[in-house]
């Protein structure tokens, strides 16, 4: 059977909110989350790699709230990235699975460090692809590239500026077909879904709801063993930021990947795919 996002679409209720996730295969459990962007939602992200990962692993791929078709609260009264962790738990909950393989992409990856640390009894093997919020920009511009068309695009959320945001997510430009653009500027014309990544990116910006002590500051307490997964022209989380990652992080393998912007699972597909199954079916 080919798997669509209608066919695998699934939805479950966490804290009072509805949740879509995106369900397929069987084996170890795996979650898949998402990063932050225009139009941005789980099968957006991994649709296209749901086929090969899903012949090895229960593949749950999840909208975080307020993105793709799941639900969020009205206001964000904590830190987004605390939000989307307990969502990611009470899915767990409600399917009964004790412990899964988590792999998060950009904002993602940073809800994956998150869960790693907070819950580590639930989280079995991480893969963190570009993960934003745990390496350390000492050479590019601060904000990076892809950042600042993402606060472009939230100021004045318009195709051109949504444009913009895609095209510093790519190494090669080709990737963003037709159809690609097409799909991702109608999710980003949704005001439902500007809101949402307003809300969300502003919590980050507050000060009342920083974290006390910063995620890279904290990678040393992750006792799982992690891959970290990384595009050598990422113009969103530069590839610098993975060396900090890659030597705090005690059981971390890093592996990065030429010809590859922020979209490892996309340019890079099959080499994507190849290691993702290999470390979380053998690990380091």
């Amino acid at each position: 059977m080919t798997l669509t996002a209608e066919n695998t679409t699934r939805r479950v209720t966490v804290a009072g909110h509805e949740l879509r996730y995106h369900e397929a295969g069987e084996g170890p459990a795996l979650v898949l989350l998402h990063g932050s962007g225009a139009g941005v939602s789980g099968w957006a992200n991994f649709g296209d790699n749901l086929p090969v990962l899903a012949q090895h692993f229960r593949c749950l791929i999840l909208d975080q709230p307020g993105f793709g078709e799941s639900g969020r609260p009205e206001v964000y009264e904590r830190n987004y990235l605390r939000i989307a962790a307990d969502a990611v738990i009470g899915l767990l909950d409600e399917l009964g699975i004790e412990k899964a393989h988590v792999l998060g992409n950009s904002m993602g990856g940073t809800v994956a460090t998150l869960l790693a640390l907070e819950h580590p009894g639930r989280v079995d093997r991480v893969v963190l692809m570009a993960p934003g919020g745990i390496g350390v920009n000492v050479l590019g511009p601060e904000p990076s590239e892809g950042i600042t068309r993402l606060m472009e695009f939230n100021a004045n959320p318009t195709d051109e500026n949504a444009m913009g945001f895609l095209r510093a997510m790519v190494y090669n430009r080709a990737t963003l077909t037709e159809e690609v653009v097409a799909e991702r500027l109608r999710a980003a014309a949704d005001p439902r879904a500007q809101a949402a990544l307003r809300d969300a990116y502003a919590t980050f910006y507050n000060p009342e709801l920083a974290e006390p002590v910063p995620l890279w500051a904290r990678l040393r307490g992750i006792t799982q063993e992690v891959l970290i997964l990384w595009g050598r022209d990422d113009r969103v989380t530069p590839v610098e930021g993975s060396l900090f990652a890659a030597r705090q992080l005690p059981n971390a393998d890093l592996r990065t990947f030429a010809r590859c912007g922020h979209w490892v699972m996309v340019e890079r597909r099959d080499a994507f795919e190849r290691t993702v199954i290999d470390f979380l079916n053998n690990g380091l």
